[in-house]
């Protein structure tokens, strides 16, 4: 019974060394860290990002080695930097041979962003449906929410919780009409009012169709968008951008990332490989030449750059970045993190980092102080030399105190 606490009490402090060691380490060795702001420049055709020389002087730097003062990284930033040039009068009137104006730059200039904590977050499943054609210029929020059960969409009142049958009813029956199959694998829109147009909602199916919903005058409007459900789309980020181009990004089971015409519904692939959503943190800044996308995956980050009119692939950068010291010597002291949150979701539930075999070497080496410590009966300690190899200090220590206390 005596030796089943023991086992016990040091599973348990094992956890909490490697829950507490690793955040102490951290917290102790925590190193300010920067990455420059990147764009692709529409001018010299490279990224380019705003640095500081020795003296602490912005200046701008490209991917080909090239140097510029602030003014002149203004200048090779045009569509970003536009209010800048335009009130000194620098404003170039075209780019690559298009004629622009500060109007275009500020109409095309977007930016669109998505985290696996937006992405992972709880649901609740009510969504605010707004009047798409609203009488007055601007928007008023509904006094109703919808839901999509297993046999049709379903419209409560807020004040009352009651549901509105007539409503319901009309959109239901629109949906069906325009063969949308219950109940829904994906609902994604923009319940809020402050935006400058209300393209709706995006559904996905029971059989991965997509379909397009909007409220016009109070009553339906269900489009079937002809997406192929071969592609099985699992996330859709509706946009409702200035230009009106696009209706939505989105991402389908292979992790291929597409933006939605608002034209003719057609899907666009973006050439920036594998996006998983759930996992990957991305930042899209654009204009009518170049998108500028960052994408981020725990430490590691990429950028790459969109031709805006055809879609096509303009250049890749991996920024190199300062090797962390405290980073490294941690995967030789930890073999393993144990955390209760992440940047992930906003779920708090234990979990384990990868195992880092390098920590197998300190573990090894207080496995073998241990066996010293029991040469005369090694066979008895066996399985608690087994457990100091493997998960090092956090059992090595707990195994010492304890002993020591007997």
């Amino acid at each position: 019974m005596i030796k089943t606490i023991k086992t016990g009490v040091i599973f348990l402090a094992a956890a909490l060394l490697a829950w507490l060691l690793p955040w102490l380490f951290a917290f102790l060795t925590t190193q300010p860290s920067w990455r420059p702001f990147t764009l692709y420049s529409c001018i010299v055709h490279s990224f380019a990002h705003l640095d500081y020389d020795a003296e602490g002087n912005t200046i701008g730097r490209d991917a080909k080695g090239n140097i510029y003062t602030e003014r002149q990284t203004d200048s090779i930033m045009p569509m970003f930097y536009f209010r800048q040039l335009a009130a000194e009068g620098r404003f170039p009137k075209e780019i690559e041979g298009i004629p622009v104006t500060p109007k275009d730059a500020e109409r095309s200039e977007f930016i669109f962003r998505t985290s696996p904590q937006d992405v992972n977050r709880p649901r609740i499943g009510l969504y605010q449906l707004l009047e798409s054609r609203p009488r007055r210029l601007d928007f008023e929020s509904p006094s109703d929410v919808f839901r999509i059960t297993e046999s049709g969409i379903e419209f409560v009142d807020m004040a009352t919780n009651s549901l509105d049958k007539k409503k319901s009813e009309r959109f239901t029956a629109a949906l069906q009409k325009a063969g949308f199959r219950f109940p829904a694998r994906v609902i994604a829109g923009n319940g809020t009012t402050r935006k400058e147009y209300d393209n709706g909602y995006f559904i996905v199916d029971d059989d991965y169709r997509v379909f397009h919903m909007k409220q016009i005058c109070g009553w339906p409007m269900v489009l079937d968008t002809k997406i192929s459900d071969s592609l099985r789309i699992n996330h859709i980020f509706v946009t409702e951008f200035s230009d009106r181009r696009h209706f939505a990004f989105l991402t389908d089971e292979a992790n291929r990332f597409y933006a939605l015409d608002a034209e003719d519904y057609s899907l666009h692939q973006i050439p920036i490989g594998r996006f998983d959503a759930t996992n990957d943190a991305m930042m899209i800044i654009g204009d009518m030449f170049y998108w500028t996308i960052t994408l981020q995956r725990d430490n590691d980050e990429r950028l790459v750059a969109v031709n805006a009119r055809d879609y096509s692939l303009a250049d890749t950068c991996i920024p190199q970045e300062e090797v962390n010291s405290a980073e490294y010597y941690a995967r030789y002291l930890f073999p393993t993190t144990l955390a209760f949150t992440s940047v992930k979701d906003a779920f708090v539930r234990p979990r384990l980092t990868s195992f880092s075999f390098p920590a197998l070497l300190l573990g090894g080496i207080l496995a073998l102080i241990y066996a010293l410590i029991h040469r005369r009966n090694l066979k008895d300690h066996f399985w608690q030399i087994a457990g100091v190899l493997i998960l090092g200090i956090y059992v090595f220590l707990p195994l010492v105190i304890m002993e020591r206390r007997a």
